[in-house]
């Protein structure tokens, strides 16, 4: 049987292949559009000598084309990130501000979030979207607009990967068709003839030969399973709660009402009548 392969939509994957300079330039490149010219800090906690270590972000300051830029990769989407992203750069802008002792020529800070499963968070359609941007509101008592500040940018591999099965995979850029890639197969087909490409997608493979890596995949799938029955039984648990407690609640008042008829001298059938109970059933209520 062969191994499943993992592809870059895997966390562990994905940060371990772009975990050197030029595979973080070509990154910046293809979906910034911005010419990086140098990486002034390059945090990354998960390193090739360190595979096992999950806790691996890629945190950069950038000098390109259009100014010092800040990007954070985040690799997945989950329900906080919002808020995190927001106060992350409002942090990474207050640091800039204390630095340069000025709240004039604010460097633009980019958080680059390369996401899968988009869809589940948003409340509305993201479907046909390749990039979002969002970007600090318009002060209007001011009337100015603080989009040169800071911007977030999420790539929805959600739509390059609906490609894959139901579109031209010629029409979309190459390399973000690479990302969203969910088999070998079509990893080696939309890198094949691109030098940088194809060396990624060594990169990949070899990632699934490494038994560090697989073990941590694996490792992490399983807290992932975990975790989804853990929350899926404590919903279930509430909701037989729930129900227990209804039926439980019914049947205390059914014992009430049987009684109270009782002591205002109804009979049993009357009882039935006027309740719809059956006359078991309020025989047991009645002792």
């Amino acid at each position: 049987m062969k191994n499943k392969f993992y592809t870059l939509s895997s966390d562990i994957i994905f940060k371990n292949t772009f975990d050197t300079e030029d595979a973080l330039k070509k990154l910046i490149k293809e979906t910034l559009n911005l010419n990086v010219k140098k990486i002034y800090k390059n945090n990354i906690e998960l390193s090739i000598d360190n595979k096992k270590e999950r806790r691996k972000y890629l945190d950069l300051i950038l000098e390109t084309d259009k100014g010092i830029i800040n990007v954070e990769i985040n690799h997945g989407y989950k329900e906080e990130l919002p808020n995190r992203n927001f106060l992350y750069l409002c942090k990474l802008i207050s640091a800039s501000v204390r630095k340069n002792k000025s709240y004039t020529n604010i460097a633009k800070h980019i958080q680059l979030n390369i996401t899968w499963n988009l869809k589940e968070y948003l409340d509305f359609n993201v479907e046909d979207k390749k990039i979002l941007k969002f970007h600090l509101s318009e002060d209007k008592l001011n009337e100015k607009l603080y989009d040169n500040i800071f911007e977030i940018v999420y790539i929805n591999m959600d739509y390059f990967e609906n490609v894959w099965y139901h579109g031209d995979i010629k029409k979309e850029n190459p390399f973000l068709m690479f990302l969203a890639a969910s088999t070998e197969e079509n990893m080696d087909k939309i890198s094949k003839g691109d030098k940088n490409m194809e060396k990624l997608s060594d990169k990949v493979k070899k990632l699934n030969q490494d038994p560090d890596v697989l073990d941590v995949i694996i490792e992490d799938e399983e807290e992932i399973i975990a975790n989804s029955l853990y929350e899926k039984g404590v919903e279930k648990g509430i909701e037989k709660g729930i129900e227990k407690g209804i039926e439980e609640g019914v049947e205390k008042r059914n014992v009430e009402i049987v009684k109270n008829l009782l002591q205002k001298g109804m009979t049993l059938n009357e009882i039935s009548e006027v309740t719809d109970l059956s006359l078991e059933y309020i025989k047991r209520c009645s002792n």
